[in-house]
């Protein structure tokens, strides 16, 4: 049996870095949004999802729900069932997407009409894992066991050491790559501000104005 972590490690090297197809399936409407949020696991990504989904008003698509098993962390779905559900997924004329899983974020940016990356420091994203696992053991209906939570914790804890489409450098990749709207946020301030932009001027222009604010950084 695979764990989450083991899973989550198994795609690495620079030849499986994500890229972006130029086909866009359907183009979204001024009020139906496509954003694809990515960062390392406790970012706050599932959070921030809900949040613009319910302002949006358009379903929010886990990337964690694509590539698991229903019911946990530990069973890989095949990569034809994945590749089906994305095709289905990104043909919604709106949607959030939130995941870690940097090839599978690469399949929506193609659609995407705005990117934000969760670049939040290690020691936020390890005490809400740790919150996650003593409050529940369980995250969006998942099963979560104490030894998958320690896995987790590890290979979340090497998200800037590692070399794969899941990692720092691969969301780096992804946000480099990305010419439309977008938003690197480093702190749980940014987060907020992003939300409350979003409500005064609408997401792309806060977007914007937070990706013109962090250029130089």
């Amino acid at each position: 049996m695979m764990h989450r972590a083991e899973a989550l490690s198994a795609t690495s090297g620079p030849s499986n870095r994500p890229s972006i197809r130029a086909e866009r399936i359907v183009p979204s409407t001024s009020n139906l949004m496509k954003t694809v949020i990515v960062g390392n696991s406790g970012s706050g990504k599932t959070w921030l999802a809900a949040k613009l989904a319910a302002t949006t008003e358009v379903p929010v698509v886990h990337l964690d729900e694509l590539f698991w098993q229903p019911g946990g962390f530990d069973q890989k779905k095949k990569p034809t069932e994945t590749a089906s559900l994305i095709e289905s997924a990104r043909r919604d004329s709106g949607w959030v997407v939130e995941g870690v899983f940097g090839e599978l974020a690469a399949e929506f940016l193609v659609d995407a009409d705005v990117l934000v990356w969760l670049d939040l420091d290690w020691a936020i994203c390890e005490a809400r894992l740790l919150a996650r696992g003593s409050e529940s053991k369980a995250h969006m209906a998942r099963t979560q066991s104490e030894a998958g939570l320690v896995k987790l914790l590890d290979w979340a804890s090497t998200y800037r050491s590692r070399d794969d489409t899941r990692s720092f450098s691969g969301h780096f990749a992804l946000f480099k790559a990305f010419d439309g709207p977008k938003a690197r946020l480093w702190s749980e301030g940014d987060v907020d501000a992003l939300l409350a932009a979003a409500r005064r001027e609408g997401l792309v222009e806060a977007t914007r104005t937070l990706g013109r604010l962090h250029a130089g950084s």
